[in-house]
């Protein structure tokens, strides 16, 4: 699997609580206290309370009752179920709640499988600028799945997601820029993103700017900033890092 599709598989995002936009203090009292429950891991509890909520129509509790169903917290784990709740936030433009019934979809989890809903699902999110969908919809492009097949727009999102700090998107920018994927090749480029992605301490992004920095591409050679990205690769496991390491270290003996 290529770095610029290698991502296309992570979770469901975590549980995120909005209770400011609820309709009435009846509603915002119960929402309160399934926060309270859920944060406690009474998950029945939260459960109930985010059911009553939900029949107010309230979207943030709809996503977060399909929640409990997608881990089967409170409630036996149930991905039709989860699409059902998913489905009626989503229908209100819940940007989450798009991408996650888009996963749905992409998997055949709960639902008929069919790609072309779930990149549907994932531009909707991606418009309303959620940066997850943008790396999702911007694989979709890339390899033609529920879309037509567009490198520019692979691109295009990736960027956009990119520019907000996903990790993912960043490394397939990198992997783009390095390669001349889609775009025209910009070693000087490709190191930015996965410099960036370096940072927040994605292992494949620091044994990436580990070699860009031994072999002095789209950046000047350094020996110890290779050998420092080397090894916080490597402490998280990755191993092409740790033979680097191996080499450089043998190669340091006979010198």
């Amino acid at each position: 699997m290529t770095n610029s599709t290698r991502r296309t598989s992570s979770w469901f995002m975590a549980l995120s609580f909005v209770v400011a936009f609820l309709s009435s203090s009846a509603a915002l009292s119960g929402a309160l206290e399934a926060e309270a429950a859920f944060k406690a891991n009474n998950y029945q509890v939260a459960y109930k309370e985010w059911e009553a909520v939900a029949k107010t129509g309230d979207a943030t509790a709809e996503f977060n009752i399909g929640f409990l169903y997608s881990r089967g917290f409170g409630v036996s784990q149930d991905y039709s179920k989860a699409a059902e709740w998913w489905a009626k936030a989503a229908t209100q433009n819940m940007a989450v709640a798009e991408l996650n019934l888009g996963l749905l979809y992409s998997w055949g989890k709960g639902v008929q499988q069919d790609d072309a809903e779930a990149a549907k699902l994932w531009r909707s999110a991606a418009t309303q600028g959620l940066p997850e969908a943008q790396q999702y919809l911007g694989n979709a492009y890339l390899v033609g799945k529920g879309v037509p097949q567009s490198g520019q727009d692979a691109i295009l999102w990736f960027t956009r997601a990119a520019d907000q700090g996903n990790v993912d998107a960043q490394v397939n920018l990198g992997a783009a820029y390095l390669t001349g994927t889609n775009v025209e090749r910009n070693p000087e480029i490709a190191f930015h993103w996965y410099e960036k992605a370096a940072i927040q301490n994605d292992a494949k992004a620091q044994y990436n700017i580990g070699l860009m920095y031994l072999k002095g591409i789209g950046v000047g050679s350094d020996l110890t900033l290779a050998t420092q990205w080397f090894t916080r690769s490597a402490a998280q496991g990755y191993e092409g890092a740790q033979i680097a390491l191996d080499r450089i270290h043998s190669v340091l003996k006979k010198t």
